[in-house]
């Protein structure tokens, strides 16, 4: 898979959920380069549904939202697929170790820790599945990928926050609106993003979980880094794969 060229870069990042639509948060993310000059950008968007989500009209919407502007990579806080049988985490894939993450993704129909975490996991896995059907979305490492797909990765925000050398924003359920406002503040502060509309805690972390992705879609991949081990199918689903965030140089 290809990186863009030095230049503009687009992401659209998905801080996901399960209950409702209310709570995904989506972002559209953008890093220009011109020479030594860099700047980085956040719009906030809205899922256009009401109730509990569905894999593929949210599919269909993600996929009809990342051409509309032009997005390289696409990026989304949630699971991409089971554990591997051979790792040396015996309860997660390695790039959930690797990062932190507080959801263990182990072997598949139901090896989730802790359990609460079992519908987001299998949500999220079958969401990945549908976005790279058509081979148009290639998990980064994707063995047999077209060389002209687009980027799709998992991505975890409190990874990213931690990369850039941020305090990361705190759980959605124990923050205020000073809390947000104030971690929005650091965000812009710590990287110079400029934010249009982001006034939530889910489309605060789809911004941050998608910094990395609009670099990568700019051509900057050495602030870029990728977290766990290739992707690989088995018995009809992914394993392992990979998270993408900040390098911590960035």
């Amino acid at each position: 898979m290809r990186l863009s060229p030095p230049g503009r870069g687009v992401a659209l990042s998905v801080d996901l959920a399960c209950a409702d639509y209310r709570d995904i948060g989506v972002a559209l993310v953008v890093a220009d380069t011109d020479g030594s000059i860099e700047s980085l950008s956040a719009r906030a968007l809205t899922v256009p549904f009401g109730g509990r989500p569905a894999v593929d009209p949210l599919a269909r919407w993600l996929r009809e939202t990342a051409d509309a502007a032009g997005a390289q990579c696409l990026c989304i806080d949630g699971p991409l697929g089971w554990k591997g049988p051979d790792t040396d985490s015996p309860h997660c894939r390695r790039s959930e170790r690797l990062v932190r993450a507080p959801g263990k993704t182990g072997l598949p129909p139901d090896g989730v820790k802790p359990r609460s975490y079992l519908g987001f996991t299998t949500f999220s896995i079958a969401l990945f599945e549908a976005l790279c059907a058509d081979g148009d979305w290639a998990l980064p490492g994707q063995p047999g990928a077209r060389p002209d797909a687009r980027l799709i990765t998992e991505s975890f925000p409190t990874a990213a926050w931690r990369a850039l050398g941020l305090t990361p924003l705190m759980a959605k359920g124990r923050a205020s609106a000073a809390d947000i406002r104030d971690a929005g503040d650091r965000l812009q502060r710590g990287t110079g993003i400029v934010l249009e509309g982001v006034g939530t805690h889910d489309q605060l972390q789809a911004v941050a979980g998608g910094i990395a992705g609009a670099w990568w879609a700019a051509g900057r991949d050495t602030r870029v880094a990728f977290a766990g081990d290739p992707p690989f199918r088995l018995d009809g689903c992914w394993r392992e794969g990979y998270i993408m965030i900040p390098a911590p140089s960035a």
